[in-house]
């Protein structure tokens, strides 16, 4: 048990960052500013880092706003992601690695770091000429759109049609069960990238109606960081 002194010491070494942002080349840049002095005292050089939630969709596209949103790598061929998509951190640790068995003939690919892999919301994969990532039930969708002739609010007849495509990823363990050791990561940038996680090819999301239109690419991310501190160890400790 802590005392109410070491509580309120707890907690102030103890950060969180909401991560939000677009991006048409699926490329991430975030500033991790030291928040308070615990942040960047040379009494804490190590510290515990979890992802607790990711949100990734095709929002910001203007022809279709995610809709038919289909991941696409450097060439704007599509690449299905059946196994989910990396979101893939420059935090480096040596305790968290993620291995892509599929990517190097006889072997995996490994990736260290602090990252995460989200999937479809709806358990499909987006593809040219289809509505990536939709489970409709009798037709419809749980995201109604339009409105019947004559009816009033968005359900109705023409109320058709589609969900907004959402891979997703959620950790609610306690950081100090899921969390990974780290260098302190303030006082940086925080880059982020997608990557297929079959083949290890760098992806980005466009609407498939659109292909190759850079209006089309429309990438925003939710990303929550957890970030615990971790006392720097003395020569007084057992």
């Amino acid at each position: 048990m802590r005392n109410r002194r070491e509580e309120i010491s707890y907690h102030n070494r103890k950060f969180k960052y909401h991560l939000s942002g677009h991006a048409v080349n699926g490329e991430f840049t975030f500033p991790l500013d030291p928040p308070n002095e615990t942040a960047f005292s040379d009494r804490y050089s190590q510290c515990l880092i979890k992802i607790n939630h990711a949100y990734l969709s095709n929002r910001e596209d203007t022809f279709n706003h995610g809709l038919d949103a289909v991941f696409t790598n450097a060439g704007g061929v599509i690449e299905l992601c059946g196994a989910g998509v990396l979101i893939e951190t420059d935090i480096m640790t040596n305790n968290s690695t993620f291995v892509d068995g599929n990517a190097v003939l006889g072997g995996g690919l490994a990736r260290k770091g602090i990252n995460c892999v989200v999937h479809s919301r709806e358990g499909a994969c987006g593809f040219a000429g289809n509505f990536g990532a939709i489970v409709g039930v009798g037709g419809a969708s749980s995201v109604i759109v339009g409105k019947a002739a004559g009816g009033t609010g968005l359900q109705g007849a023409n109320a058709a049609t589609h969900n907004v495509a959402m891979w997703v990823y959620k950790d609610d363990r306690p950081i100090e069960d899921a969390g990974v050791i780290c260098p302190n990561p303030f006082g940086r940038n925080v880059k982020i990238r997608m990557i297929n996680c079959i083949n290890a090819v760098q992806v980005k999301l466009e609407s498939a109606s659109a292909l190759g239109n850079p209006a089309a690419n429309g990438s925003a991310l939710n990303l929550e960081l957890e970030v615990l501190m971790l006392p720097n160890p003395t020569p007084e400790d057992p």
